[in-house]
């Protein structure tokens, strides 16, 4: 089978239909509320998905305006007409964002921004369109954590610090994250590799993702 270019990749499978049925809202707010204070806020979630960030911090979170960017057109439609209709919802490249200059002043980005075709140019972005003293949220997997998705980019703490700094941000905290829930489906084998993950991630140095909280001088 010819392998999927990145586009159609996220327009024909991924994980869409789990995230619709099964999100995982618990998960996705202890990374967010990183970014409190909220209230009054303008968001952005840098390769939104299905659009649960918006939502919660919107209806959680308080912001004033939530705006929600991915490259696939599919997942904005579910965004738009299923989960958050009072958010905003543009399609575009997260290298090359549209938006001016210090047009957030908070910008989130969970399990999006290791799938960027340049890394280096998305931190480049997130930092641009951020106000100075703006806050950031980033959550990226650690070096041994795989996904079936075309472009996937891994790093230790310190090798994602490296590329985060060069960007221009200060680093303000490092959390982790556990991975997907044990049933976030019912297929046996992913099941166990998702128990072992957990169980590796015991170790400090195993985390399963990173929780960068990042400050923009």
């Amino acid at each position: 089978m010819t392998p999927l270019v990145p586009r159609e990749f996220y327009e024909a499978q991924y994980h869409f239909d789990e995230d619709v049925e099964r999100p995982n809202l618990r998960r996705l707010w202890r990374a967010l509320r990183a970014l409190e204070p909220l209230t009054g806020a303008s968001f952005l979630d840098l390769g939104s998905g299905v659009g649960w960030g918006a939502l919660l911090a919107l209806t959680r979170g308080g912001a004033r305006t939530a705006t929600g960017l991915d490259f696939s057109r599919r997942a904005l439609a579910l965004a738009a007409h299923r989960h958050t209709p009072g958010a905003s919802w543009v399609q575009g490249d997260g290298t090359a964002l549209p938006f001016r200059d210090r047009a957030f002043d908070r910008v989130f980005s969970f399990g999006s921004i290791e799938h960027f075709p340049d890394l280096r140019r998305g931190f480049d972005e997130a930092f641009r369109v951020l106000r100075p003293r703006g806050v950031a949220v980033i959550v990226v997997p650690n070096f041994y954590v795989r996904t079936q998705q075309p472009l996937e980019f891994r790093a230790t703490r310190r090798g994602w610090e490296r590329v985060i700094r060069a960007a221009g941000f200060d680093v303000v905290r490092v959390g982790t994250d556990a991975g997907p829930a044990i049933f976030k489906n019912y297929r046996p084998a992913r099941i166990l590799l998702r128990v072992l993950l957990r169980l590796a991630s015991l170790l400090p140095p195993l985390r399963y993702q990173f929780v960068f909280v990042l400050r923009k001088p």
